[in-house]
């Protein structure tokens, strides 16, 4: 199933074509969160686990890349820079790998190739992960508020300034 997944977001290219959009434009609407994201749950690079039902009341971004995805690293720059710059406002940021064969040695290759701060990276090894949260394409984003909610997800590379405007909507 991993290696179908894998196969999907290769063929769909490093990014997707779609536009970045709001929650409501993107079909989550006010009332709308992802599904399955309650239970989602994934095991950091650090070993924690980042169970999305345990992250309500702080906003939370996050990125799907992989190792080999040269078009991610802007993306995951301008991440690294939003995560110092709103962690202290309840933000939590989750670099997410869709590739279940990276390793810890090539997300730090591709964190060092980028000049990517430290940040929280985990490895979807069976995709499911990313399957509960809708993503279909690297160089993702999903927003979730503070009740869980999607209120910002994009499919394509997103610049920095789009995606601090999304997040002061939700801090």
């Amino acid at each position: 199933m991993a290696a179908l997944l894998l196969t999907a977001l290769a063929a769909a290219g490093c990014g997707g074509t779609g536009e970045g959009r709001s929650a409501a434009e993107a079909g989550g609407g006010a009332q709308g969160s992802v599904a399955g994201a309650d239970g989602a749950k994934i095991e950091t690079l650090d070993g924690e686990e980042f169970d999305l039902a345990k992250k309500r009341g702080e906003v939370v971004a996050l990125f799907f890349m992989a190792g080999w995805c040269g078009n991610c690293i802007p993306e995951a720059q301008a991440w690294s820079e939003l995560y110092s710059a709103h962690e202290g406002e309840g933000l939590e940021v989750l670099m997410v790998s869709a590739d279940p064969n990276d390793t810890p040695k090539t997300i730090e290759s591709f964190r060092k190739a980028g000049g990517i701060g430290e940040l929280p990276w985990a490895v979807d090894r069976t995709g499911g992960f990313t399957r509960s949260l809708g993503v279909r394409a690297l160089d993702s984003t999903v927003i979730l508020d503070r009740e869980g909610k999607v209120a910002y997800r994009d499919a394509a590379p997103t610049d920095e300034e789009t995606l601090e405007k999304e997040l002061e909507e939700v801090l």
